[in-house]
């Protein structure tokens, strides 16, 4: 008997941010972000080292995932530090904290 295997490699690409996001910064975080939105691309920002965000990071977050969502891809966000939680939280885009460590827990 002849099986059938189905065989999906999700990509994921994970950018970490260092420094400060604000308008002066936007088109480099756009420039980042942008070009690994793509159908069943995963885009992980990792927010380590960001030591100041405004209003310009929620606007890039809102669009990207309004066009990974579009498209069949996902965005999540990692290590955002308390300010940042709460810039999120403002945002509404805290789900995409939360979706980041649940993918983490679902990890062998």
């Amino acid at each position: 008997m002849t099986g059938h295997l189905e065989v999906e490699v999700s990509q994921i690409a994970v950018i970490a941010l260092r420094g400060e996001i604000d308008m002066a910064s936007l088109d480099d975080l756009q420039s980042a972000v942008e070009p690994h939105l793509a159908p069943g691309q995963t885009v992980v920002l990792d927010l380590s080292d960001v030591t100041f965000a405004d209003s310009t990071l929620l606007k890039v977050l809102v669009h990207a995932r309004g066009k990974a969502n579009d498209i069949g891809g996902a965005l999540l966000v990692r290590n955002p530090s308390d300010q940042l939680r709460k810039l999120l939280s403002i945002g509404d885009l805290d789900d995409l904290v939360r979706a980041e460590v649940d993918r983490q827990n679902d990890l062998p």
